[in-house]
């Protein structure tokens, strides 16, 4: 049964891209059927993250009626199947009023990378949605904007999930996170440090989850995407010393 759940947040740079990919791709690796959509037609880079510069079918050729849905549909080298957005300048004006209708012959979980704030495009994502999570920093500006989605959502009668605490430092400057969870009247769904892995994962034009199943990050996202489809996630026994292990040279597969 179709599920669409958008990825969104109150501002831009939080990580949205990064948190709908990893997710889809736990998801993925949980066996459920799931497709990953950039719905942020203005400013894509979904397709970036996971290597895909050109394509010849994207979501704009299927919203302006002409293409099949599944025309646009690409499968990642990971097996996770992703409906990119156009990168050109030409294709970022597009109305997203009919993406419910245009997704509804894919018959599984979706994931929407939405575009962020409350713009007319953000506002048609949360319509088109089942359920939102949203994507924060541990820092006010973000908190407080986050807030506002989760509130526009929850007016338009959509079901909030929760929170993503994302590029968290573990520093005195932070908000915390019981304090996050008061603020958005929202539970946190995970917490996820800053890392330099991130760009490597973008480099590598893979998921973190798929290039080090062992990182802090990949397990947490594994704990989420059971939570989501009813299922019990066990991390690998001793994780953290296999962590240390690998990154001095020790090969722990």
């Amino acid at each position: 049964m179709q599920k669409i759940i958008a990825i969104v947040s109150g501002k831009g740079g939080v990580g949205k891209t990064f948190v709908s990919i990893n997710l889809a791709s736990a998801l993925h690796q949980f066996g459920e059927k799931v497709t990953i959509v950039d719905a942020d037609v203005s400013a894509s880079n979904l397709g970036l993250h996971l290597g895909y510069y050109s394509f010849p079918v994207k979501l704009q050729d299927v919203l302006a009626g002409n293409m099949d849905i599944k025309k646009a549909t690409y499968v990642h080298p990971s097996g996770l199947k992703l409906i990119p957005s156009a990168i050109d300048l030409a294709n970022c004006q597009c109305s997203l009023s009919k993406l419910r209708d245009v997704l509804s012959p894919i018959d599984e979980t979706i994931i929407v990378d939405s575009p962020p704030g409350l713009s007319a495009d953000a506002l048609d994502v949360i319509a088109a949605a089942d359920y939102i999570i949203a994507v924060t920093n541990p820092e006010l500006p973000s908190i407080t904007n986050a807030l506002k989605v989760i509130q526009t959502a929850q007016n338009m009668k959509k079901t909030t999930l929760g929170v993503i605490v994302n590029r968290i430092y573990n520093d005195q400057y932070e908000i915390k996170s019981e304090e996050i969870e008061i603020m958005t009247e929202s539970h946190i769904l995970a917490k996820l440090k800053e890392s330099r892995d991130v760009k490597k994962s973008i480099f590598l034009k893979n998921p973190l989850i798929v290039i080090d199943p062992l990182h802090p990050s990949s397990i947490e996202f594994k704990h989420l995407a059971a939570k989501l489809i009813g299922k019990k996630y066990v991390p690998p026994n001793y994780v953290s010393v296999k962590r240390f292990l690998r990154n001095n040279g020790i090969n722990v597969f």
